[in-house]
């Protein structure tokens, strides 16, 4: 019932949710305008936040690579030229409904990275979620979790090739042909 003056490291919409995130992306474009390595890994549901997309166009076009995983609805536009360059968005779509939510910021360093910034979130990139639920993106600071959490789930999404589509930037989607040895993280039966 009380709004908190301030939070250590919590970030909670309505109130500091999306502004965290932002500086997050803000940092990535820093770094890549200084020339260090800037990347930005994110897995969400839905992106159809208008401020968030223009703001991951900004982050492209200064430099950072961006990696999203997105299962549903996605507004973003890929690899168009001059506005999308560096991002690539995939879906992977199983038997069940995954609502992992999670955020890696290469802080300066290359992905995968013991500097990086690694959270987890209940919000999807959409303005319900980051102005008007009350949602949470925590920071995961333990070693062992923040390694599971970023090989077992991120590292292993980006690496399948069984449940995983490409979108094109004309918001169509591709399947991912399957390699040499399939993989993929997602149960199937």
């Amino acid at each position: 019932m009380a709004r908190p003056d301030s939070l250590e490291k919590l970030a909670i919409s309505p109130i500091n949710l999306r502004k965290t995130i932002c500086d997050l992306i803000e940092d990535e474009i820093g770094h890549a305008e200084k020339g260090r390595p800037a990347h930005l890994w994110a897995k969400v549901n839905s992106l159809v936040d208008p401020e968030m997309i223009d703001l991951l166009y900004r982050a492209s076009n200064a430099g950072v690579e961006i990696d999203l995983i997105v299962r549903g609805i996605c507004c973003l536009r890929p690899g168009v030229p001059g506005l999308s360059e560096r991002i690539r968005v995939r879906s992977l779509v199983g038997r069940f409904l995954e609502h992992a939510r999670i955020l890696c910021f290469g802080a300066g360093h290359a992905l995968p990275s013991k500097h990086m910034k690694l959270f987890i979130s209940s919000a999807d990139w959409m303005q319900r979620n980051l102005d008007h639920r009350i949602e949470t993106l925590v920071p995961l600071e333990n070693p062992t979790v923040r390694q599971q959490v970023f090989d077992q789930i991120m590292v292993a999404n980006m690496k399948d090739d069984t449940q995983s589509w490409q979108m094109q930037s004309d918001g169509s989607f591709t399947r991912i042909k399957p390699g040499r040895n399939p993989f993929s993280p997602i149960i199937t039966s």
